[in-house]
């Protein structure tokens, strides 16, 4: 590993963000959070959902580089996708795609989780209406 903690793939994804922010309220997008600021690591991911599928991700991560790099793969993941691929979405893909160290594990967890439950924000804000 280039700087002996994290894969390139972390480092690039870390360097140079993509999707990263929040999106606008509105039809089909829903929010999903996992971690808390006190614990050191908080993921929030945002989808917009269209019919049955992720048209747009976005994420906001605040922690170590490997929950970066693992919030930004899973919104990469997550746009375009059909609702059933998305909800088939597992931690050990992130791990074995960024290459991820035992103890950084968690933050992929935490990636993951915060995805499910923006899909089922969503869902929900679309069957209220």
């Amino acid at each position: 590993m280039p700087d002996g903690r994290y894969s390139a793939e972390v480092l690039s994804r870390v360097r140079e963000p993509q999707r990263v922010g929040t999106l606008p309220a509105g039809p089909g997008v829903g929010a999903g959070e996992s971690g808390t600021l006190a614990h050191g690591t908080l993921i929030r991911i945002s989808v917009r959902v269209d019919k049955d599928r992720v048209v747009e991700a976005r994420f906001k991560a605040f922690g170590c580089s490997a929950a970066i790099a693992s919030a930004s793969l899973v919104a990469e993941w997550l746009e375009h996708t059909p609702l059933v691929e998305a909800a088939g979405l597992t931690p050990e893909r992130v791990v074995q795609r960024l290459h991820l160290a035992p103890e950084r594990e968690d933050v992929a967890r935490m990636a993951v989780a915060a995805a499910l439950g923006a899909i089922a924000n969503a869902a929900e804000a679309t069957s209220e209406k």
